[in-house]
């Protein structure tokens, strides 16, 4: 049993101090912001989200993750057309104000467990928009705050007592350190693409009193591009394909692509792949132009399929005018 805790305790120590000290989420493609702070104010109205993602299902101390992130235009227009779900219109005869410069101001905070440790991070905003032409804006964002990592020694076991890397960390509560995270984002109607660089300090996480030779103490710097188009194929119907290619220091590239179909602009439904990783299946529903619920499952194609039985992710969003 011991062995099966020590076990436990390594492999999420390597995956989760090294991967997830930046999220993973399958449902990026309807909440940009939390990739991209250029994002922010990217619609002319206040859009808060609240999200929770179970990560491979079934296996003991797995990643789960918790994120409330909000964004708004601080000099939006005075009348304007909300960009939450119009539910009686079609793509046809929606219309979209001009672009224009816009300042934007949002936030996020999120929690992440992993094994004996706990993630914490809460940042602030600031995106500045500036129209290309009438149909094209280019905007430019920032964020900045603190990360807070902790050890919970009793979800953590030792063969033998006295283990030096497991009395480090368990004599060290907390280690809280500040991050800045950066992009740019260019969007229309019909397309987005964006680029994001996160932890660009690159500090120490600092958790033990003791420098592990494999490096993965340190926060690395994570890239992320992404991109899709909005094809209108009928009034009332529109597929929007997307991807996003993620790298990490000297990691291999990955990258996630999808496909969503939207009926009406309220019921969306898809399909993703995540290299080397899983398929998800993704599905939306807006309520009443205010309310939008969203729910993804991945079903692991990598060797952890062989412990769990996948992972699960929700949300619920709320347009505020």
């Amino acid at each position: 049993m011991k062995r099966l805790l020590l076990i436990t305790a390594g492999v999420m120590l390597v995956l989760g101090v090294k991967a997830q000290t930046v999220q993973q989420y399958t449902m990026y493609n309807l909440n940009h912001y939390i990739i991209n702070p250029a994002a922010a104010g990217y619609e002319n109205f206040a859009d808060v989200r609240m999200g929770y993602r179970k990560q491979w299902a079934g296996y003991k101390e797995a990643p789960s993750t918790y994120y409330l992130s909000g964004h708004t235009v601080l000099n939006r227009p005075k009348t304007y057309q909300r960009s939450a779900v119009r539910m009686s219109n079609t793509w046809a005869n929606r219309s979209r104000i001009k672009p224009m410069v816009k300042h934007a101001v949002g936030g996020v905070v999120n929690s992440s467990e992993f094994g004996a440790f706990k993630r914490l991070e809460a940042t602030g905003s600031y995106a500045l928009h500036l129209p290309i032409n009438r149909d094209i804006s280019f905007s430019m964002g920032l964020s900045a705050g603190l990360k807070s990592f902790t050890f919970d020694e009793s979800k953590g076991d030792v063969l033998y007592a006295g283990d030096p890397v497991y009395d480090a960390y368990a004599t060290s509560s907390r280690s809280n350190k500040f991050n800045v995270n950066t992009g740019f984002y260019v969007y229309s109607d019909q397309f987005y693409f964006g680029y994001s660089a996160q932890q660009l300090v690159g500090n120490e996480i600092g958790l033990s009193n003791i420098s592990m030779e494999t490096g993965s103490e340190k926060f690395d710097m994570h890239h992320f591009v992404m991109g899709g188009y909005h094809f209108d194929l009928t009034n009332s119907i529109r597929l929007s394909p997307g991807f996003l290619f993620k790298k990490v220091s000297s990691n291999p590239l990955s990258y996630d692509i999808n496909a969503m179909v939207t009926y009406k602009q309220f019921l969306s439904g898809g399909l993703a792949y995540r290299s080397q990783d899983a398929i998800s299946v993704l599905f939306s529903y807006h309520i009443n132009g205010l309310i939008k619920l969203g729910y993804s499952y991945d079903y692991n194609t990598s060797e952890i399929r062989n412990v769990s039985s996948g992972s699960n992710e929700i949300f619920i969003a709320f347009t505020i005018d």
